[in-house]
C-alpha cells in the first residue's frame, strides 16, 4: 500500500543527466537526500523524501531499492543528536516506505528516488525530534549508502514551546594583503561575486534582492574611493576671479522691478533623514572584520598587485607579481553593502581580528589598542557608517581579563562571546539563556555577555554547498532548535546563533536558516539589540565566570612569532619618526600580521612577515642620499653639495643630515643646515663648507637621521675628497715674490737708461767744443767711477749669495755710492767695450741676485 501511495503521489525521476549520472567517485555519495518536506510534520502531513542513488563501485549492482527507517521514540537530549548523526548511536528499528530504484545499476550510474508516506501511519506522538534514516540496498540486502537525519514532530493538541533566536551574521575573511598594495592571492575578487562566499553572505543576510551588475564606469568616484584633484583657486585680480565675481553679482542683485521667486525665498534647513530600519525578514547583527572591509575597499579603488605563490617566495629574492585592475566585483559589493547594512546593527571586531590575548601577554599593548581604533576608522571609510561601539567581538569569541579590560576601555559593554567563554554550570542539563552578567573590569556596574550556542555553531558549519548537503543541514538546524525549545526550563530564553568567522554556507542553506527562523513554530526572531539582562532578582545562576580555555591558550600566536613582528615594528617606528605628518601607514599591515587567523598558518604568516619587513625597509630606503662624483678641493676652503631625495609618493619627511670627515686633521667640515623637510617625490641639495689643512685624499661619511639622532639607514654614503689647494697656494706666493722683484728692479733700469742718454748728449757737446770743457775740472763721472770701483772680490763678497731674497735686498740697497760707481763705469770705457764677447749692457740676475759688473772675474786694467 505504501508503495502504491508513493507511486501515485510522486513521479519517479528518470535517469540523471550525464553530469550527475557520471559523478566523480571521490566527491559523490552513493546516496543523496535532496529534499525533506515538510521540515516539521504533524499527524495530518505527508512526508516526502527525494534524492538519488549512485553506484560508486566498479561492478554492476542489481535490484537496488531505497527505504526509510525511523524510531517512534524521540531523542531525550541534544547530545543524542550528535551520536545518531555520526552513526554511533542506536539504530532505528521501525520501517517506513520503500521503493525499488533499478533492476541493474551500472558503475557510476545514478537513479533518482522518491519516498512518500502519511505521517499518521508512522505512529509518532507528541512534540519531539525523531530519528530517521534513509538507506539504499541491493538485492542481497547489502547497504549501498545511508544518510542519518531527523524528523521534528508537533503535537496538534499542544502548543509548541518557543524560544527567541537572535542572529549574528559574519562578513569576515582572512587578511588578503601583505603591504597595502600587494594581495596574497586573487581569491578575494572571486569571493565578492554573486556566487562567491562574501557575495552569498551579503545577499542572504540582507534578505532583499541585490543588484550584482556593475553600474557606471565612475563607480570608484561614486563610492568616494578616489579623491578628485582640488581645483586651484584663481589668483586675486585674475580674469577668472573677476568673471566669477561679475556673474555672482549679476545673479545675486535683482533688478528693482524683479519680483521674488521661489528660488529667492529662504529654503528651510534639510531635516535629518531617518535611519533605515529593516522592514522585512529576520533582524541580524552584522559582525564585520574591518580588515576585510579595508581589503575590499583597496581592491575596488585602484589597480593592485597579486602574488603568484606566496609560499614559494625565496627569502633572498623578490616574489613574482602580476598586475590586477581595480576590481569591479569589489565595487559592486561595497555599493550593495552600503545600501543594506544600515538597516541593521553593525558590530566590528578589532582590525584584522588580531590575537589580542597573545599580544597583551607579550606586552604589545600599543598595537592591541590601535586595532580597535583603526578598525572603527576602516569600517567608517568602507561602509560610510560607524559601527556600534557598544559591541565587542573578541577573536574566536574568547577573551581573558586583560582583553575584557582593553575592550571595555574602548567603550564596549556588550560582548558577543562563544558559549565556552562562560560555560553552563555542571548541574545544568538544559540550554541556558544567551545573556548573562559580566562584571565590569572597572568595578562599576556590569557588562552584558551575549553567548552563542556552540551546538548551533557546529550545525551551521555542516557542509551545505550541494543540494543534498543543504537539505540535511537544514533538517539538522530544525531538529537542534526544536530540541532547545522542547527543554522544560519554565522561563523565557534567548539563543544566539553565531556562525564561525569564515562561515562558507551554500546559498540555499544560508537563506534557508533565516527563512526557518521565521517559519518554524518554536522560533521567534529576536533583535540582538533588544536582548537585555533580566532583573537581578529574577536571574538564575546558570553559567560560570569568564573563562579563557586552556585550548585557546595553546593555539595562540607564539611569543617567537610575535617577537619577529616586533622586529618589524621597530623599523616601522623609525619610518614614522621621519614623517612630517602624524601618520602610521604600516600599522594596518602589522595588525594583519598579528591576526588570530594565522594561528594554524605558520608558513603563510612567515611569508607575510617577510613581505611586510621588506616593504618597510623599502620605505626607509626611499629617503636617501644620492651618491655624487668625488670632490676635488682646489683651494684651502670650498663648498660641496649633497643631494638628498624623498622617493615616497605620499609622505613628506623631515630628516637630519650628518656629515663627518674620516680624517679631521686633514679635512674639516664647517657648519651647515643639517635639518630640513622634503616634499613627496622631491629632492633637495645641502651645501656643506669644507676646510683642508693638508693636501691629500680623505672620505666624507654622510648619513640621514631622525630628529632623535637615530640613523634611518644602516650604511653611510661615502664621498671621496681630494684636497689640492695648498700646492696652488705655494705657487701663488712664489709668483707674488717675482712680481715684487720686478717692481724693485724696474726703477733702477729706468735710471740707467736716463744716464746713458745724458752721457751721449755730453759726448756730443764735447766733440763740438763747448765752452767750459778745458777748465781742468775733473768730470764728476770720472771722479765717482774711481771712487766706487771695488775689487771684484769685494764686489763678490758684498753681493747676496742666492735667491730672490738676495735680489730683493740688492734692489732695496741702491744709494748714492752705487750711483757714483755706475757713473764711473759709464765714463770710462770698460773691458766689455773693448771685448765684444763680454758685452753685457743689462744686469744679469744670477743665483747671487746682484748685478754682474764687467771685469768682475779679475782686476780692472
Amino acid at each position: 500500500m505504501v508503495m502504491a501511495l508513493t507511486t501515485a503521489l510522486l513521479p519517479i525521476p528518470g535517469t540523471l543527466p550525464p553530469a550527475a549520472a557520471e559523478p566523480d567517485e571521490d566527491t559523490v555519495d552513493p546516496l543523496v537526500v535532496d529534499s525533506i518536506t515538510p521540515d516539521v510534520v504533524d499527524e495530518d502531513a505527508t512526508l516526502r523524501v527525494s534524492g538519488q542513488v549512485t553506484n560508486t563501485t566498479d561492478e554492476e549492482v542489481s535490484e537496488v531499492s531505497v527505504r526509510m527507517r525511523y524510531s517512534r521514540h524521540p531523542f531525550s537530549d541534544r547530545g543524542e543528536l550528535d551520536e545518531f548523526a555520526a552513526g554511533d548511536g542506536w539504530q532505528p528499528d521501525a520501517t517506513g516506505p520503500e521503493e525499488d530504484v533499478s533492476e541493474e545499476l551500472a558503475p557510476d550510474a545514478g537513479q533518482g528516488y522518491a519516498l512518500s508516506t502519511d505521517v499518521d501511519e508512522l505512529g509518532l506522538s507528541g512534540y519531539g525530534v525523531f530519528p530517521m534514516m534513509i538507506e539504499a540496498v541491493d538485492g542481497d540486502g547489502t547497504v549501498i549508502g545511508s544518510q542519518y537525519t531527523f524528523l521534528p514532530h508537533l503535537d496538534p493538541d499542544d502548543e509548541a514551546p518557543e524560544i527567541d533566536l537572535a542572529w549574528v551574521w559574519p562578513l569576515m575573511d582572512t587578511p588578503q594583503r601583505a603591504d597595502d598594495d600587494t594581495f596574497l592571492t586573487d581569491s578575494l575578487p572571486e569571493s565578492l561575486e554573486q556566487q562567491g562566499r562574501l557575495g552569498r553572505l551579503l545577499a542572504s543576510g540582507a534578505q532583499v534582492p541585490l543588484d550584482f551588475d556593475p553600474g557606471d564606469d565612475d563607480l570608484p568616484e561614486d563610492l568616494g574611493l578616489e579623491t578628485a584633484p582640488e581645483e586651484e583657486e584663481p589668483e586675486e585680480g585674475s580674469p577668472e576671479e573677476d568673471e566669477a565675481t561679475n556673474e555672482e553679482t549679476a545673479e545675486s542683485e535683482p533688478t528693482d522691478d524683479a519680483s521674488p521667486t521661489e528660488d529667492d525665498t529662504e529654503e528651510p534647513e534639510d531635516e535629518e533623514e531617518p535611519e533605515p530600519t529593516r522592514t522585512e525578514g529576520v533582524p541580524v547583527t552584522w559582525a564585520v572584520d574591518p580588515g576585510t572591509l579595508d581589503d575590499i575597499a583597496r581592491a575596488a579603488s585602484d589597480d593592485f598587485e597579486v602574488l603568484d605563490d606566496v609560499l614559494a617566495i625565496p627569502a633572498e629574492s623578490d616574489p613574482v607579481r602580476h598586475d590586477h585592475e581595480a576590481d569591479e566585483a569589489a565595487q559592486v559589493w561595497l555599493r550593495e553593502a552600503r545600501r543594506v547594512l544600515p538597516a541593521d546593527t553593525v558590530a566590528a571586531s578589532p582590525y584584522a581580528n588580531p590575537d589580542l590575548a597573545a599580544m597583551l601577554r607579550n606586552d604589545i599593548d600599543t598595537d592591541a589598542e590601535a586595532s580597535v581604533r583603526i578598525g572603527r576608522e576602516a569600517t567608517m571609510e568602507a561602509l560610510e557608517l560607524a559601527p556600534d561601539e557598544s559591541y565587542a567581538l573578541p577573536p574566536g569569541g574568547l577573551m581573558d581579563d586583560s582583553v575584557h579590560e582593553l575592550l571595555s576601555e574602548a567603550g564596549a559593554d556588550r560582548f558577543i562571546l562563544d558559549g565556552s567563554a562562560m560555560p553552563p554550570v555542571s548541574w545544568l542539563s538544559t540550554t541556558p539563556s544567551a545573556q548573562d552578567a559580566l562584571p565590569s573590569p572597572t568595578g562599576d556596574g556590569e557588562d552584558v555577555a551575549l553567548l552563542s550556542d556552540p551546538g548551533l555553531t557546529e550545525v551551521l558549519s555542516m557542509p551545505s554547498e550541494t543540494q543534498g548537503d543543504s537539505a540535511l543541514a537544514l533538517q539538522r538546524f530544525a531538529a537542534e532548535t526544536a530540541m532547545i525549545a522542547g527543554e522544560n526550563t519554565g522561563g523565557d530564553r534567548v539563543v544566539v546563533a553565531s556562525p564561525e568567522a569564515q562561515w562558507d554556507p551554500g546559498e540555499e542553506f544560508a537563506s534557508g536558516v533565516l527563512e526557518a527562523t521565521e517559519s518554524l513554530p518554536w522560533l521567534n526572531p529576536e533583535n540582538l539589540d533588544d536582548v537585555e539582562l533580566p532583573p537581578e532578582d529574577e536571574r538564575e545562576d546558570t553559567r560560570g565566570d569568564l573563562t579563557y580555555p586552556e585550548s585557546a591558550y595553546d593555539t595562540e600566536l607564539s611569543s617567537t612569532y610575535l617577537g619577529q613582528i616586533q622586529d618589524v615594528n621597530r623599523d616601522v617606528r623609525m619610518f614614522n619618526s621621519i614623517l612630517v605628518e602624524d601618520n602610521d601607514p604600516f600599522r594596518p599591515a602589522l595588525l594583519r600580521l598579528s591576526s588570530a587567523y594565522w594561528r594554524d598558518e605558520e608558513a603563510l604568516a612567515g611569508a607575510m612577515r617577510s613581505l611586510v619587513a621588506q616593504d618597510v625597509q623599502d620605505g626607509l630606503d626611499s629617503v636617501r642620499i644620492i651618491p655624487g662624483e668625488p670632490v676635488t678641493l682646489a683651494s684651502r676652503t670650498g663648498i660641496t653639495g649633497i643631494l638628498v631625495a624623498n622617493d615616497l609618493e605620499d609622505e613628506s619627511v623631515f630628516v637630519t643630515l650628518s656629515v663627518f670627515s674620516e680624517n679631521s686633521e686633514r679635512l674639516t667640515v664647517e657648519s651647515y643646515t643639517d635639518s630640513f623637510e622634503i616634499a613627496p617625490g622631491a629632492k633637495t641639495t645641502v651645501y656643506v663648507p669644507l676646510s683642508a689643512r693638508v693636501n691629500g685624499r680623505t672620505v666624507l661619511h654622510t648619513s640621514l637621521h631622525n630628529s632623535a639622532g637615530e640613523p634611518i639607514n644602516a650604511q653611510d654614503t661615502e664621498i671621496p675628497v681630494n684636497a689640492t689647494g695648498l700646492g696652488t697656494q705655494a705657487l701663488l706666493i712664489s709668483g707674488i715674490g717675482v712680481l715684487i722683484l720686478v717692481a724693485a728692479l724696474a726703477p733702477r733700469a729706468v735710471r740707467k737708461w736716463a744716464r746713458s742718454s745724458s752721457k751721449s748728449s755730453a759726448a756730443a757737446a764735447a766733440a763740438g767744443g763747448a765752452p767750459g770743457d778745458g777748465d781742468g775740472e775733473t768730470p764728476e763721472g770720472e771722479e765717482s767711477s774711481q771712487g766706487t770701483v771695488a775689487p771684484a772680490g769685494d764686489d763678490t763678497e758684498e753681493a747676496p749669495s742666492e735667491g730672490t731674497d738676495g735680489g730683493s735686498e740688492a734692489d732695496l740697497s741702491d744709494g748714492e755710492d752705487t750711483d757714483r760707481a755706475e757713473a764711473d763705469q759709464d765714463a770710462e770705457p770698460s773691458e766689455a767695450d773693448r771685448a765684444p764677447d763680454d758685452d753685457t749692457s743689462t744686469p744679469s740676475h744670477g743665483e747671487d741676485g746682484g748685478d754682474s759688473t764687467p771685469g768682475a772675474d779679475g782686476p780692472r786694467t
